[in-house]
Parts: C-alpha cells; structure tokens; sequence
C-alpha cells in the first residue's frame, strides 16, 4: 500500500506541474521541465501504482507468490529516494543529480521486475493476463537500459540523443511496460469486478503477438532508420493492436453480469478513448502531418494522463476500497454486521473527481492542439482539482493500511 499511497501523491504532483508548466507544454517536448514532469507521472504515479498494485494481484489474478515481500518493502525505499532526486535533477537541469539519481532509479525497477520474474515459477493460473504482464516486464529492462545510458550521458555527454532516439525510449516504456501490463490487468479486474464469465482470449493471445511486433518494429526502425517507411508501418500496425484491444474490452463488458455503470467504468471507457485518441496522434505526427510540436506533447498527453491516468484511478477505486475491507472487517466478517466493499468509497467524490479530470483531459488537449498556454493553464487547474478531490477520497482508505496486519493480505481466498 506504500507504493500506492506514494503514487497518489506523485499524481497530485503532475497535476500540479500542468497548469504551472503551461507556457513550456506548448512550445516544445524537449525540454528538462517537460521531462521532469513527464518522469514524475511515468516513474512517480503510475510505475510506483502498478508496483504496489501488481505486488498484491500477483496472488488473487495468477495464483503465484511474490518472491520476497521483505525486499519488495526495502525497495520501496530505494525507489521513491531515486524518484524524489531523479525528477527534481531533471527539473533543475542539475546533470550529476539525474545520473545518480537515474542510476538508483534503474536499480529500484531492476530489482522490482527481477522479483516478479521470479514469481513467475509459481503461478499456476496462466491467463492473458500473465502472459500481457511478463512481457510488460520484460520490455521494462529495454526500457530502464535505455533511460540508464540516457542518464549517464546527460552527465558524460557521450552523444547527442536524437528525437528519434529520445521517441525510442519513450515508446518502450509507454507502449511496452505500462500499455502491456494495463492491458493484461484490464482483461483480469473487469472481468472480475463486472462478473463478466467465459470471454474467449484468442483475440486477446493473438493481439498480444501483434503489439509486440508492432512495438519491436517501430522502436528498431526508430533506432537505425528513423526517415523510412518502416515507421509508419510499424506505427500503423501498433495503432491497429490498440484499436483491437479496445473491440476486445468492448466485447468483455458486454458479457457482464453487473449492467449498472459504475463510475470505476466511466474512467476505463475514457481510458480506452484517450488511447484511441493518442493513436491518430501518433499517425498523424509520424506521417508528418503535425502542424508543431505541441502535438507531439498532445500525443503524450492523451497516452499518459488519458489512457493509462485514467485506467489506473478507475481500477484504484476498485483495489483501494477493497484492500482497506479486507484490513478493517475480513476478522469481523460474519460474526457481525460490517459494510460492503462499496460502502467505504464516497462515490460522490469519485463522480466531482471524474467530471473536473474529464474537463482537464480534454482541456488541455485541446490548448496543445491550437498551441494556447491559457488554455493548457486554465484546464490544467481542472485536472489539478481532480487530483486532489481523488487524493482525498483515496488517502483515508488508504493510510490506515501502511501499518501491515498479518492475515489481511489480498489473497484468492479473500476475493472468493
């Protein structure tokens, strides 16, 4: 819980920087600002969220172990020290800070995805959903080698990283660590939280094959041969995979047993909307059709704070309610009257919460697109507010659960 409580505030903090960053957002992506805050969602909110999420699915989604939960807790340390130097050393442009900070950054995340590797000799349940997260994993090492050698040439000035090279690194951690491991998240928790029963996962396997080749295609034509064709191609058929990923949710949700939309829901359906979104931004900047560079950060911004922001705080108002039950009446449970899982959560937070994220989403997707800081600040200060209408509907569930209880862990005998 440590690692998602240090992610909803990272969240807050990225919201923060939008409005704050407003003029430097419209007028370029490279910039250190821009990477700082681009760090702080990527490394700080939603790599710290799926940590501690995947830490506790590991046992109720596959039916395996973490391998150590003692070094899971001490990695924790190490991680959110390197994040909390890292993004600020970029910010500030200070070089010897972002190697060494960089470098212990990519020692936590080595350290976490080597724990999960090894996890894997336990599980037993081999749906989508391990098969998504163990390649997320392993396109997690790719990534952390790139940003690793990026970090130590920020200090060495070994070479000039290109637009394509810096494209590269961001597409393998985007499209390859956190798109894949949503994805296969995606298939188990809407399916469990919907009672949504005997989906076929043929579509699921084989669009799997195709992101990964899409993927591996674009960032090695990006790498040796940025001007050709192969980009387009590679980046139209990962632009296809998404648009079967979304077909393929849309057919999950039909079969579900619960009809109510839940306002966890509404947050996925923008989700795989901003991925769509951040599609056709992808193709038309790739095929040279973006009018400036605020599109490329349009682009960023649909993927990060549209597709995966909003996936992750959907699920979270599953995961969070549901662990602080199992903390507070899982002992209590059938000896008294306790509340539903549902109950803890002040739904009506979660709906203000959605309509200003919603409001600063597509705000300031639209100051980037016309290029106009104004717009960009003053959505940005609707996004900002909720963040923290989010943060303050999730922390008092989610504080109490710092303190470990033995025998309160998420476990499959919990969620049965």
């Amino acid at each position: 819980m440590r690692y998602i409580v240090a992610g909803i505030v990272a969240f807050v903090i990225f919201a923060l920087g939008v409005p704050f960053l407003a003029p430097t957002l419209v007028q370029t992506n490279d910039d250190p600002h821009v990477f700082a805050l681009v760090h702080v969602a990527v490394l700080g909110w939603i790599t710290m969220t799926i940590m501690g999420a995947l830490y506790q699915l590991l046992p109720v989604a596959l039916a395996a172990q973490p391998s150590s939960e003692r070094l899971a807790r001490w990695n924790f340390w190490l991680y959110a020290v390197a994040v909390a130097g890292f993004a600020p050393s970029f910010y500030a442009d200070w070089t010897p800070g972002v190697a060494i900070f960089g470098t212990l950054a990519v020692a936590g995340v080595a350290h976490f995805a080597s724990a999960l590797l090894r996890s894997y000799r336990s599980v037993r349940d081999w749906h989508p959903m391990a098969w998504y997260v163990l390649a997320g994993l392993l396109w997690l090492f790719a990534t952390i080698g790139f940003g690793f050698v990026y970090a130590l040439d920020w200090f060495f000035g070994w070479f000039d990283v290109s637009d394509a090279m810096l494209a590269a690194h961001v597409h393998l951690g985007l499209a390859g660590w956190l798109s894949l491991t949503l994805m296969g998240v995606s298939y188990k928790l809407i399916a469990m939280f919907t009672i949504a029963h005997g989906h076929d996962h043929r579509l699921a396997m084989a669009n799997l094959g195709l992101w990964n080749a899409g993927l591996a295609g674009l960032v090695l034509s990006l790498i040796f041969a940025p001007a050709s064709a192969a980009v387009v191609v590679f980046a139209a058929l990962l632009a296809l995979s998404a648009v079967l990923f979304v077909l393929d949710m849309v057919r999950l949700l039909r079969r579900r047993r619960r009809r109510t939309l839940s306002v966890e829901q509404w947050h996925l359906f923008v989700g795989f909307g901003s991925l769509l979104a951040a599609v056709a931004l992808g193709l038309t900047i790739v095929t040279g059709h973006a009018p400036s560079r605020s599109w490329v950060v349009a682009y960023g911004w649909m993927a990060l704070a549209g597709w995966l922001g909003f996936s992750i705080v959907g699920n979270s108002y599953k995961i969070v309610p549901f662990l602080s039950w199992l903390h507070t009446y899982s002992g209590v449970a059938g000896s008294r009257p306790v509340p539903r899982v549902g109950d803890l959560l002040d739904g009506g937070m979660a709906r203000v919460s959605f309509a200003f994220l919603l409001a600063g989403l597509l705000g300031v997707c639209l100051g980037l697109l016309v290029g106009d800081a104004r717009i960009v600040a003053f959505a940005g200060l609707s996004y900002l507010t909720g963040a923290i209408v989010y943060a303050l509907a999730l922390l008092p569930l989610a504080i109490p659960l710092l303190v470990r209880v033995p025998g309160t862990s998420m476990t499959k005998e919990g969620v049965a």
